[in-house]
């Protein structure tokens, strides 16, 4: 369902203080039956298709991936509603796609005990097939692993979190993990601005066609998310049927300017959004809201609709060397892993005596080097420009 189809967009916003199993089980079922229970996107007899956030696999504290008391929760209405259940998800681009990189971050991430749930199974299938999709705006074509496509309909349980490249990471960037880890990288060589890359993931998001959003916000990531950020608590449980909507209701509840994210942005433009069409059911945005949350170091304020911010980036994407952000290897922690190298782009790190190094020159600041690194082992640092001009423009 698209933000089209309907005259108001619900979404369900439900309170939960924590993570105990009855009371997730109890947010959720509540939220989803605020926009309009599980009958209205399910149907008895289906095999659905749900997609957390596992990106690659941490412990639930982390705030990395969807909570493993969430996602029981949703299998559980979802199996009890007569479907039977895949998990699967893609973990990020520095992880090859296959079977045991599965297991481990199922296993790191508390899933491995939903397979034993009834009727529900975790993907090891690994395969992948390219989709032709000629209505997208913006590409055409994607390769979207086999279990996605295999399924009768695709239920996405997400995680908010802030993220560096685009802002925030919710529910329409959450189908970044349809395509297969190795994949990836060439998205972000090709789309080299949050807008892009927004555009990018509404295609994908309109290829797949998830029926129904439900988002994990209890614990959520502030500060360098996606995965070197730091845990806080929210306290909310979301759901709607439009991953849009979901994504500007997420925002407006950890301080952000809609859109100043650049999915959501892309989503005014093609006209697949309008604020004022969202109607939010159960508590409200203003006795959740949490407008402290911490931002990532390279979000900044004000959103894309303001000239201050247009002009700026005008000049500064010109000096992008001596302004933004780049990549900074922390010796000490650093594990040899080489997930950099293998997750960039554009081939720009290289190694010196085992440990990788970042060409600035090639390096399109994408930061999915520092996205994935584990152990933490690269910062962003800033350049001379950025350090002069960041006042001026917070």
């Amino acid at each position: 369902m698209t933000l089209e189809d309907v005259e108001k967009i619900p979404v369900g916003l439900v309170r939960c203080d924590n993570y105990d199993e009855d009371l997730i089980e109890q947010a959720v079922r509540e939220v989803i039956d605020l926009v309009g229970g599980i009958s209205r996107f399910l149907k008895p007899g289906m095999h659905v298709l749900v997609k957390p956030n596992l990106l690659m696999g941490a412990e639930p504290a982390k705030a990395v991936c969807t909570h493993p008391a969430v996602l029981k929760a949703v299998c559980t209405i979802i199996t009890g509603h007569g479907c039977t259940v895949t998990i699967a998800d893609s973990p990020g681009a520095g992880i090859p796609y296959k079977p045991r990189n599965l297991i481990k971050a199922y296993d790191l991430a508390g899933y491995t005990e939903l397979g034993t749930c009834p009727d529900v199974t975790l993907n090891k299938d690994t395969s992948s097939r390219t989709v032709s999709f000629p209505e997208g705006f913006f590409v055409k074509q994607f390769e979207i692993i086999s279990p996605i496509l295999d399924a009768d309909a695709v239920v996405v349980v997400s995680k908010l979190k802030t993220h560096i490249y685009t802002g925030l990471t919710g529910a329409t960037k959450n189908m970044f993990g349809a395509i297969p880890g190795l994949d990836k990288p060439p998205y972000h060589a090709r789309m080299q601005d949050d807008l892009l890359f927004g555009k990018m993931l509404l295609d994908l998001n309109r290829c797949v066609k998830p029926v129904l959003q439900v988002m994990d916000a209890m614990d959520i990531m502030e500060g360098d998310g996606p995965m070197a950020g730091t845990p806080a608590h929210l306290g909310a449980i979301l759901a709607s049927p439009d991953y849009v909507a979901t994504d500007i209701v997420a925002a407006r509840l950890i301080g952000f300017e809609p859109l100043s994210i650049g999915s959501i942005k892309a989503a005014e433009e093609q006209g697949l959004t309008d604020e004022s069409r969202i109607e939010v059911k159960g508590a409200t945005i203003q006795e959740l809201a949490r407008p402290d949350t911490v931002k990532p170091q390279t979000q900044m304020p004000g959103g894309s609709s303001s000239w201050i911010r247009s002009l700026f980036r005008t000049v500064v994407y010109r000096l992008a060397g001596s302004y933004t952000l780049h990549p900074h290897l922390i010796k000490r922690k650093c594990t040899r892993c080489l997930k950099c190298e293998r997750i960039c782009p554009v081939s720009a790190v290289n190694l010196q005596n085992g440990y990788p190094t970042f060409d600035k020159g090639t390096c399109i600041r994408c930061y999915c080097c520092h996205e994935m690194c584990d152990s933490h082992a690269i910062n962003l640092q800033p350049g001379l420009l950025y350090r002069i001009l960041r006042p001026f423009i917070r």
